[in-house]
């Protein structure tokens, strides 16, 4: 029995928090939490908090590619 068979299977109703996230993507939560800062990877941000559905998790197991979806602001001449 490896590790992977002692994780319940991913709900597509629940935000997993990146402690809740990294055993299914093998991964340590300050990982998760430093690529979705950087937009690496998929994430919502909710609050001050990250989190990840089930979808996104699926993505990071097939190493699907990323593309980032935040814009960065510009500064406006004073």
């Amino acid at each position: 029995m490896s590790a992977d068979d002692a994780l319940p299977p991913l709900r597509d109703d629940v935000l997993y928090t990146a402690e809740e996230t990294a055993p299914y993507v093998r991964r340590t939560p300050i990982w998760l939490k430093r690529a979705a800062r950087a937009d690496e990877i998929p994430a919502i941000k909710s609050g001050r908090f990250w989190r990840w559905n089930a979808q996104q998790i699926r993505q990071l197991i097939a190493g699907e590619p990323h593309v980032p979806q935040r814009r960065r602001r510009s500064r406006r001449a004073s």
